[in-house]
C-alpha cells in the first residue's frame, strides 16, 4: 500500500529522475538516516542505470512535480490489479487522501511481466532503490526534500523540471571517497 497521492507522486518522480534519487540517497546518508552501503545504490544509479537514458522528466505544477494518474490507474483498476481507497473524509465531496493497494492479481501480473519482458527489470531495480531510500519518509517529507533542490524549486509552473546530474555526480564522488567506497 502507498498511503496518499502526494507520496505516490513523489515516488513516481524519484523513479523517473535517477539524479534526484541519487541525491536523496546521499542526503539521507549525510543526515545519518541511511548507512554508507546505500551510497552504492546511488553509484549504481549513475554507473549502471545511465540516468541520461532512463530519465523521464515531469512538469512542475503549483504543488510540485505532478502527472495525472487517473487514466493509467483506471486501466489497472478495471483489470482488478490495484485498488484505490478514499480515507479520512471531511465531507461527501472531499477526502483527505487516497490510498493505493497492489492486489494479488496485480502482483501476479507483475511477476509474469518480469519473466517474459527482461527489459522491464530496470523498473524493479529502480523501485527497489527508491523503496530503500525513502523508508520511513512521508509524502510531506519527500516534498520538502524535493523543494530543497534549487533547480526544482526555481522551475516555473508548467515547465519541465530540469536535471541535477552533474552536481550529484560530484557529491557522490566525494561521499564515496569519504567512506572509502570509491
Amino acid at each position: 500500500m502507498i498511503q496518499s497521492q502526494r507520496k505516490l507522486q513523489k515516488l513516481d518522480f524519484l523513479v523517473r529522475n535517477p539524479d534526484y534519487l541519487a541525491d536523496l540517497i546521499i542526503s539521507r546518508w549525510q543526515d545519518g538516516s541511511l548507512p554508507a552501503e546505500r551510497l552504492l545504490d546511488a553509484r549504481a544509479v549513475f554507473k549502471e542505470r545511465e540516468p541520461e537514458l532512463h530519465t523521464y522528466r515531469m512538469l512542475r505544477n503549483s504543488h510540485g512535480a505532478y502527472e495525472a494518474f487517473d487514466n493509467a490507474l483506471s486501466v489497472l483498476r478495471h483489470l482488478g490489479l490495484i485498488a484505490v481507497r478514499r480515507a479520512g473524509r471531511t465531507s461527501d465531496e472531499h477526502v483527505r487522501r487516497r490510498d493505493y493497494f497492489l492486489l494479488q492479481a496485480g502482483a501476479d501480473q507483475a511477476q509474469r511481466l518480469r519473466e517474459s519482458e527482461a527489459v522491464l527489470a530496470w523498473y524493479d531495480q529502480q523501485t527497489a532503490y527508491v523503496a530503500a531510500a525513502v523508508e520511513g519518509m512521508t509524502g510531506a517529507q519527500l516534498k520538502e526534500q524535493q523543494y530543497g533542490q534549487p533547480e526544482y524549486a526555481a522551475t516555473p509552473v508548467h515547465q519541465m523540471i530540469g536535471g541535477i546530474t552533474e552536481r550529484v555526480r560530484e557529491r557522490l564522488d566525494e561521499a564515496l571517497a569519504q567512506e572509502e567506497l570509491a
